[in-house]
């Protein structure tokens, strides 16, 4: 589940991006000009850290959901 530096986003839709089954997290880094792609856990939170600007780490606190 590590974040995944999305190129050429001048190009890339967020139609492209879809996957059945699959939530994920985009960061738009204005500083940089930069685009991530990150997973998020079925159940669980995730949490985007930045450090002086920069996406510095995505954390994940996942749980089970019991029926």
């Amino acid at each position: 589940m590590n974040p995944k530096k999305l190129s050429d986003i001048e190009h890339t839709t967020l139609k492209s991006q879809l996957e059945e089954g699959k939530v994920r997290v985009i960061i738009v880094d204005g500083l940089k000009k930069e685009v991530w792609l990150a997973e998020a856990p079925e159940h669980g939170k995730t949490l985007i850290e930045t450090r002086k600007g920069d996406l510095a780490r995505v954390e994940y606190e996942i749980g089970f959901k019991l029926n």
